[in-house]
Order: structure tokens, then C-alpha cells, then sequence
């Protein structure tokens, strides 16, 4: 017998685009009261699902036909896919749910019982699911994602910042270099250690947060700083990473999970693009300021520049420097 009570979310791939995705699970879990929710996830963004708490997590199997035999015992009545690919809408046909809401994207409209037109892209992500909710009689959710930190992943955040030598002691300003998407999304390895440099003459405490994969951007960053800067991060799962960037003072990112993550914890952000568009992913949650240089070919949102990354090597370090400042004056 199926169960009409359970209901599958296919989340998102990236971390920030999880991050953006806790205002529509909240809604969907106010607007189906009685219902299970299970949210199938990879790895990362898995760990903000567990943490927000509203749903259970389903681990991803690393195949698309792995994902849809674990499915299939659920018997899920509804799944509502939050990517905008032929594959999560093929996972949700295999895996068995009677009902497939997504948009009508990537040649898979015939998968979905619910398809609905893309939504605009001028407006912020946060509001791409809206349409989905609304066209199942769910009311959206208004406002800006929140996480809450469990006290274990406070305790990892608070080991970090005693190894590294930055507690007790004034919140430090937590510079995160990396971006998951491309290098085009990154500003230089040089700039941030010019950046590091500036703060730790300002009087500042710093250091760098990376995550698994991002070692190399760190010690470029480290080594153009031309003084030691503490690096933090690659050890801790991205909830222990939301705690870590709860406790600083600013935090200074790029377009990435990362600048999602501060956002959702509360902590100052201060974030640099280039290729993307700040309007439709930029910082939500806390005080923030966006520094980019729009030119010609801005925003590209390509993985490759096919010139001089003029629209990231046009911001400098005195620049984000100012924003960090102004932004933790009040």
C-alpha cells in the first residue's frame, strides 16, 4: 500500500543552493502537517538538511539507478524536485512517486505530472520554488534561510579556533577564498593574501576557511600575505563550518556555500563577484555588502574567461578592506 503521508524533495547539488532551498522545506512542511518528508541529498548539502531538522535525509547512492531502487520501498505520494535536471526528474519516475512537481526544464516535462514554465531569473533564488508551492496550494515562506547549529558542531567550531590559536580572543574576520563551481568565481589567491595582510595590519585577527579540495587556494592566499595566516576548515562538515562562521566578526567570501552558510548563521558578510549575478544568488540573512566590477560581459556565468577576469581582478584588497570596516562599524 503506498504511503500517502510521505513525501520525497530531491535537493539541490550545490551547498549554497541547499542553503537557499530550508525556506521552501518549511513551507512545504507547514503546508503538508502529518506528512513525512524525506529530502534526498549528497553529502554536503545532506548535513544542512539533518541540521534544519524538518526532514529526514536520504542519503544519495552515487548512481542514478542506485538512487531510484533505494526509493521505491518509500511508496512516495509526492516528489517535488528542487534541480531543474532530466536526472532528478528520471530518478523520481524510477523511484516510484505517483505525483513529479518540478519546471518543465531540460527536455523532461513528459516525466513530471506537475510541470510548470521555468521561473524568472530576475529575481533572487530564493523565490524559485515559490511557483511550485503555490501552484499545490502551499503558502511560500517569506525571508532569508536560517540554520540552526547544533552544540556539537559549536564545540568542533570552538576546538578549530583554540588550535588555531584564535580563541579566547576578539572574533577574527574569516576569509573564505574558494567557490565550488569554477576558478572564475574566485577572487585571486593573491588578493586575498594582500587582503589578510591589510586586516592583520588593521589590528584584526584572520584566517583562511577553506573546505576538502581547496588546501592549494589557501596556501597561495597564505603565501601572498607574506605573514602566517591560520587556515581552518577542510576538517569540519559544512555544518561545523556554519558554526565557525558564526563566530566571526566578518566574513569575507565569494559567490559560494560558504557566503550562503554566514548568511544563514547570521555573521556579517562581505562578498566579492565577478561572473555571477549578485541579484539572483547573492548574500541573504545578515548585514551584507557586494563588491563587483560589471563589465562588458558581465554576468557570464561561464566556467572558463575567455579574457583577463577583469571582473574580479578589478575589485581590491583596499576595497573589501573599506566594506569589512563599514560593514562592522554599527
Amino acid at each position: 500500500m503506498r504511503a500517502e503521508n510521505s513525501i520525497l524533495v530531491i535537493a539541490p547539488n550545490w551547498l549554497g543552493d541547499a542553503v537557499m532551498a530550508l525556506p521552501f522545506l518549511r513551507a512545504l512542511s507547514r503546508g503538508r502537517p502529518g506528512h513525512r518528508i524525506h529530502v534526498l541529498a549528497g553529502r554536503a548539502p545532506a548535513a544542512v538538511f539533518r541540521a534544519e531538522g524538518t526532514a529526514s535525509v536520504l542519503a544519495r547512492r552515487g548512481s542514478l539507478a542506485a538512487d531510484a531502487l533505494a526509493l521505491r520501498p518509500f511508496r512516495f505520494a509526492e516528489a517535488w524536485l528542487l534541480p531543474n535536471s532530466f536526472r532528478s526528474a528520471l530518478t523520481a519516475f524510477l523511484g516510484g512517486a505517483r505525483e513529479r512537481i518540478g519546471y518543465a526544464t531540460d527536455r523532461r516535462g513528459a516525466l513530471l505530472t506537475h510541470a510548470l514554465p521555468p521561473p524568472p531569473t530576475t529575481r533572487h533564488q530564493l523565490r524559485d520554488y515559490d511557483p511550485l508551492l503555490s501552484s499545490r496550494g502551499i503558502e511560500p515562506v517569506p525571508g532569508a534561510p536560517t540554520l540552526p547549529v547544533p552544540p556539537a558542531a559549536v564545540a568542533a567550531a570552538g576546538r578549530a579556533l583554540e588550535k588555531a590559536g584564535l580563541s579566547p580572543g576578539p572574533p577574527p574576520v574569516l576569509l573564505a577564498p574558494g567557490a565550488a563551481f569554477s576558478w572564475t568565481k574566485r577572487w585571486p589567491p593573491e588578493l586575498w593574501g594582500r587582503l589578510a595582510a591589510l586586516l592583520s595590519e588593521a589590528g584584526s585577527p584572520v584566517a583562511l576557511v577553506i573546505g576538502p579540495g581547496e588546501e592549494e587556494i589557501a596556501a597561495r592566499a597564505a603565501a601572498a600575505a607574506g605573514r602566517p595566516v591560520p587556515v581552518l576548515g577542510a576538517d569540519l562538515d559544512p555544518v561545523e563550518l556554519a558554526a565557525l562562521l558564526a563566530r566571526a566578526r566578518a566574513v569575507v567570501a565569494n559567490d559560494s556555500g560558504p557566503m550562503h552558510l554566514a548568511g544563514a548563521v547570521g555573521a556579517p558578510v562581505v562578498a566579492i563577484f565577478g561572473p555571477t549575478d549578485p541579484g539572483r544568488t547573492g548574500p541573504s540573512g545578515s548585514p551584507s555588502r557586494v563588491l563587483d566590477r560589471y563589465v562588458f560581459c558581465s554576468p557570464c556565468f561561464l566556467k572558463e574567461c575567455p579574457y583577463a577576469h577583469e571582473c574580479m581582478r578589478g575589485i581590491t584588497p583596499e576595497e573589501v578592506l573599506r566594506a569589512v570596516e563599514e560593514l562592522t562599524a554599527t
